[in-house]
């Protein structure tokens, strides 16, 4: 005689419609990440114009990234249609209405980031011009492109006094954040933690894996510590995760008004070309 089907445990379906639940989520998350509303553009396109003397000779483009191939679709009025993209996954849309829609997806149903794509014609292969850089940054933030971004720190501050041709500006700096200290020590504060976040800087994606990154603006040239490559610089804790191979990660001095827009941030690979 065949033995009676044993009725499955509770613990077993509870458990199954979790999973279940759990990647229904997980797919809803990702199709809503790789969608971006055309208001986002829109602001993104005010930005851009508010902030054009940054980059004058540059125009608005956007760039997708994700590890495979890569589709878009504009959905528009319950229409469909597939937006082009050229070789670096960048693409431009230069008249966004509100009510549309753009829909990346990858093969592996991965997630893609959204990035806009600033740059000013004539700059040397390896290289970007710094303005070209700041400009990105602002788009981004005031765009909400992505969340994550809108607390960036774009545009370059007061530029700082020299000290060897500006003693009295130079002391008075000096005697300012001394007050500052011993303001800091009076009121006992703990030093932060090392993996507490440090201040907002935003994460650029190079289009290779970085050895080291150097500006350069005239005979003013600095090479840049490491903490500024692989995400350091948004976090030091080492159980950070990022959507994106590390090693294509760095952060640049944008707020530094010592770095003009016309300084160039040049590149060196991890493996010669």
């Amino acid at each position: 005689m065949r033995a009676a089907l044993r009725p499955i445990p509770f613990r077993f379906l509870w458990a199954w419609s979790i999973c279940c639940l759990l990647s229904a989520q997980a797919q809803a998350n990702a199709l809503d990440h790789n969608q971006r509303a055309a208001d986002v553009f829109i602001k993104a396109q005010s930005a851009f114009e508010q902030h054009h003397a940054l980059a004058p000779r540059a125009q608005l483009s956007y760039r997708l990234l994700a590890q495979g191939p890569l589709t878009l679709t504009l959905t528009a009025g319950g229409a469909k249609s597939s937006v082009p993209l050229d070789e670096r996954s960048s693409f431009a849309w230069p008249a966004p209405v509100a009510g549309q829609s753009l829909q990346a997806a990858t093969k592996s149903g991965q997630l893609a980031l959204w990035r806009p794509d600033i740059r000013s014609p004539d700059i040397p292969a390896g290289a970007r011009r710094l303005g070209d850089l700041r400009l990105e940054c602002a788009v981004d933030a005031q765009s909400g492109l992505n969340a994550a971004s809108e607390n960036s720190h774009c545009l370059p501050g007061s530029r700082k006094p020299d000290c060897l041709n500006e003693l009295e500006s130079c002391l008075r700096e000096a005697s300012l954040l001394l007050k500052k200290q011993l303001e800091q020590l009076g009121q006992l504060q703990v030093q932060a933690s090392p993996y507490q976040n440090q201040p907002p800087h935003y994460l650029f994606v190079a289009d290779q894996p970085l050895f080291s990154i150097t500006l350069r603006h005239g005979d003013k040239h600095l090479l840049l510590p490491a903490v500024w490559q692989y995400g350091s610089a948004i976090t030091t804790s080492p159980f950070a995760s990022w959507p994106y191979p590390r090693e294509y990660l760095y952060s640049l001095p944008l707020e530094s008004a010592d770095w003009p827009d016309d300084t160039l941030v040049l590149f060196e690979p991890l493996e010669k070309p």
